[in-house]
This record gives structure tokens, sequence and C-alpha cells, in this order.
């Protein structure tokens, strides 16, 4: 026997289709929808449970009616010719008109077509099929295959939905990376042609800015606070008139160092896009009315120029600043207290500063503070992403040192200042395991090695104990 589907059971049986698939459901038998196939023993469950004879249900016994009055009335006489008896023609049933908004019953069409064309076989099966035919043929394979596609999705999806599988999708982190950038979308070789090559420029400049902007979306709260606490360093320096121009040019540039180092970025990474996207554009627009001759015969033409960036490293560039954003953000998340407190202390630095020269003192004095205000400002940028300023007890030696600094700015006027500060940013090494913070630390102290740090006090009780550790040594021998 040829497999059979729900709904023509439905039809065979006249039941309901959902019926049919609830009884076979609770029998242990898996069907999924109306189109789905059963087999020969299912198909004998249910001509035996929807064709079998009901049970006769018992009858009242009749009661004689009484005998009807009949009046008699003047009937015309039989004409010769025998009247037939004509029975009164039958309502026609209303069709249903079909709502624009129903959807085409695939399962009807599929057995319109098979109908179709197993009759034209019968016939001969020679004959083109009819126009309508073909419709219905047609019509049929189309909503099979969006059946098709739609289980293929699911499969994709691995059971997620549309939104949870879309919010599976790349997401911008301080981790991404360009193949991530570049999925699904397509590029035809673009370092092979110059109009190629703007074209994939704009797809990829419109794909980092969604990655950005979604992004955005996603932390606009922490966003927002590092916006807030960065605006003094973003804001326009303006020259204090008690500096003089190498000064006001030093303290500029180091607001925008901090500024790069502690603010996102996201506003100066957007400003990038979007001239790149808008040149790309330009570019395309160009090519698209090109001078076809000039660029036959003119080898200086602006373009036939190959002196464009590659590609992938434009790929990289973007991808890299745009990653940035999100490695700024985690950075702070870690550092919030720790980054207040640095830019704190730059503004207090530097008015500090103005206040000494306002006060006249000495110039020994504005430069050894302002060697100090470098050392700062060298520190928090060696230190600031991959370096000690990190999470946990990475945090310890730069603390540390961030504290010995400020006290030796303190006490500059003390003679011993100097040696007590590199003293003990020497101990403060001990924390330090890797070589190149090793190494910062000893330039950033300016230490020797081999050279003793310790107050004069403690040198002389130190040389005395050995000299007489070394006495009772030979006192012993």
């Amino acid at each position: 026997m040829a497999a059979k589907r729900i709904y023509q059971l439905a039809k065979e049986f006249e039941r309901d289709e959902k019926e049919i698939i609830e009884f076979l459901t609770g029998q242990g038998i898996k069907v999924s929808n109306r189109l789905s196939a059963v087999s020969e023993e299912t198909y004998n469950l249910l001509k035996a449970k929807y064709t079998a004879p009901p049970e006769p249900e018992p009858q009242p016994e009749p009661v004689p009616a009484p005998a009807p009055v009949v009046e008699k009335t003047a009937q015309p006489a039989p004409s010769d010719e025998s009247a037939e008896e004509t029975p009164a023609p039958a309502k026609k049933k209303k069709k249903k008109k079909k709502k624009k908004s129903e959807q085409i019953d695939e399962a009807e069409l599929i057995e319109k077509y098979e109908a179709e064309e197993a009759a034209q076989g019968v016939q001969g099966g020679t004959q083109p099929a009819s126009g309508q035919t073909y419709n219905a043929a047609t019509r049929a394979v189309y909503h099979s295959a969006i059946a098709a596609g739609n289980a293929f999705i699911e499969d994709y999806r691995m059971g997620k939905t549309k939104k949870q599988f879309n919010a599976s999708k790349i997401k911008l982190s301080g981790n991404t990376d360009t193949w991530a950038v570049l999925q699904e979308l397509k590029f035809d070789y673009p370092d092979t042609s110059a109009a190629r090559y703007w074209q994939a420029m704009n797809k990829l400049s419109t794909r980092a800015f969604k990655l950005i902007n979604v992004y955005g979306l996603t932390h606009r709260e922490i966003l927002g606070e590092l916006r807030d606490l960065t605006r003094p360093l973003g804001t326009k320096y303006e020259p204090n008139e008690i500096f003089t121009d190498e000064e006001n040019r030093l303290f500029e540039e180091q607001q925008e160092l901090f500024f790069r180092i502690f603010g996102h970025g996201m506003g100066k990474v957007n400003d990038n896009l979007f001239d790149m996207k808008m040149h790309a554009e330009h570019m395309k627009a160009k090519y698209e009315m090109m001078n076809f001759v000039s660029y036959l015969i003119d080898p200086d033409d602006e373009l036939r120029s190959k002196n464009r960036v590659p590609f992938a490293d434009m790929v990289d560039a973007v991808v890299f600043s745009a990653s940035g954003i999100a490695r700024r953000v985690q950075f702070y998340e870690a550092n919030k207290e720790r980054i207040t407190n640095i830019i704190k202390l730059f503004f207090e630095w530097r008015d500090g500063y103005a206040k000494l020269k306002e006060q006249g003192v000495p110039a020994e004095k504005l430069e050894k503070y302002l060697e100090l205000e470098k050392k700062f400002v060298d520190m928090v940028e060696f230190m600031a992403f991959d370096n000690l300023l990190g999470n946990g007890k990475k945090n310890i030696p730069f603390d540390l040192m961030l504290t010995l600094l400020i006290d030796y700015r303190d006490n500059m006027d003390d003679p011993d200042a100097e040696r007590n500060f590199q003293y003990k940013v020497r101990g403060v090494t001990n924390l330090i395991y890797k070589p190149k913070e090793f190494i910062f630390a000893y330039r950033f102290a300016g230490l020797e090695v081999g050279k003793d740090y310790r107050p004069p006090e403690e040198q002389t009780v130190a040389e005395e104990q050995t000299v007489a550790e070394e006495g009772s040594t030979s006192a012993d021998e």
C-alpha cells in the first residue's frame, strides 16, 4: 500500500486532522504535522477505529398516528396526457470565498497535482499538461520548498528562537578578531580592482558601525559613567598665563594622552568610520561616472592610483580600533576607583605646579616638581592596560609606587627624600616578576644595581654586625 498522509486519512475517514494527530500521539506514534505519512499498520489501526459500525441504539415502539381528516375539494378533471411529478429545484449552495489573508493549502495542491498527473498517465501520458496543471504543480513545489526551508532554519538554529539566535551572533568585545567582523560579508577579491576595493571598504565600515552601535546600546550606562569621568580630559586645553609656551604644550600633550588612555573613544572611532565610508562612496561614484579615455591614456589618472592600503591591513586597523572601545570599558570596570584617583591626581599635580610658580619658588624646586610629574605620567602610561594595572594582586606594585611617588613630591625639601624613595621602590621590586616591569621600576626610581639605599644608621649597624660575625668566626677557628 502506498504511504498515505494525515490530511488524506482525514478526508477518507471524514475526521478532523487534529483529532487523528492527537489519537496517534496518544498511541505513541510520532507524527509532526498534517503532511506526515503513516505506515500500513497505523492505517489499519485508524481504519478499525473510524470505520467500525456503531452500536445500534434501542428505538422506542412506534405510536400509531391518528387518521388525517380529508376535506373534499373540487379537483380539475384529469387530462388525457399522463402528468409527471417534477421535483422542486434544489437550492444552490453558496461557495465560501477564500479570504485573501488565508494561506494556500499546499496539501490540497499536492493532491490535485497527483490526481491530474495520474489521469494524464491513464490517457496516455504523452500529452503536455495544461497551464492550470503547471500552475498547481509549481505552487505545490513552491510551498513544499518553503516548508523544507523552515525546517532547515529550525535545525540550523539548533532549537533557538529567532531572538535567541540573533543574540548569539557576533558581538563587539575586547577579543573580537578580524574573521568575526568579516563573517557573512561577501567580497570579490577587493585588492584586484579599485572599484571592488571601495565597495569592500563601504561594506566594512557599515559592519563596524553596526557592531559599535549595538555595543553602545547594550553598555550605555557604563559608557555614560566613563564619558562623565573623562570629560575634563576631552575638553580643549586652556593655556595658563603663568606657564611658558613649552610648559603649556607639555601639559596639553599629557592631557590628550590621558584621554586616549582612559576615554572609551567611541566618538572618535565613529567619526573616522564615517569619513572612511563617505570617501568610499565618493570613490564609487567616481568610478560609475569615470572618463574611460583618460583612464586609458593617462597613467597619472586618479582612478588608476595603486597606492591604496591593502584591504587586509585596513580590516585589521578597523577591528583593532573598534575592539579597543570594549577593552577600555572592561579596563574601566575593573579599575573604577583607581582611574578616578589617577585623573584627579593629574589635575592636582598641574594646579600644584601653577601654585608653586605663583609663590615664586626657586627654579630648582620647580624643575624637580616637574620631573616627578613626568614620572607620574610615564608610570600611568606604562602600566595602563597590559602591565601592572590589571586585576587582583597585580595592582599592589602600581599602588605602592604611586603612593611613594606622592610622598616624595610632598617632601621634596627633605634631603633624604630621594634616597628614601629609591630604597622603598627597591623593596617593591620584590613583588614584580615580569622582566619588563622589573626594568621599568628600576628606571622609574633611578636605581643602580648593587647600590645600598638604606639609611646611614642602618648601614652602620649592618657593618658593625658583619664585623662582629667575622670576628667570632675567626675566634672559633
